[in-house]
């Protein structure tokens, strides 16, 4: 099995990015059909999509570092304590990512007057887009159930 060149992510994961990003654009062009042209359900859609897009990647993100220090750690010291220092800092960047989340989610719906149901709608994409992915491993590569 080869690894992807690093830095590029998953095959699976660039569908998933891909399928969410297409699915909220076909999303918000469908609440601008339903609501005859006002944009309120598009913009809803594309703010949580683009919300769900800010959150996956400071997951990654996170994750990344995460594995990449503790990759490190044991090449160097196997027993080597991590500071408070860090811990807080973790703990911040963690806190601090809902906390955006929040102040975006209403920005999205109060000042720009964004549709909740298209927020919500919006939110869902990418579970949406995993399942369509879960359902293209399910077929396996001959295209037929495995």
């Amino acid at each position: 099995m080869t690894r992807p060149p690093a830095g590029e992510a998953d095959p699976s994961l660039r569908r998933v990015q891909r399928d969410s990003a297409v699915i909220a654009v076909a999303a918000a062009a469908l609440a601008l059909v339903i609501q005859r042209g006002r944009a309120e359900g598009a913009l809803g859609v594309l703010a949580g999509a683009a919300l769900m897009g800010f959150s996956y990647t400071a997951i990654k993100g996170g994750v990344t570092t995460l594995l990449q220090r503790a990759a490190a750690t044991t090449e160097t010291a196997p027993a080597a304590r991590v500071s408070r220092g860090r811990v807080a800092w973790a703990l911040f960047r963690f806190i601090g990512r809902y906390l955006v989340i929040g102040v975006a989610a209403w920005a999205a719906l109060v000042p720009l007057r964004a549709h909740p149901l298209g927020l919500v709608a919006g939110v869902t994409v990418p579970v949406l887009a995993i399942a369509i992915e879960a359902v293209r491993l399910a077929k396996g590569p001959s295209g037929r159930p495995s």
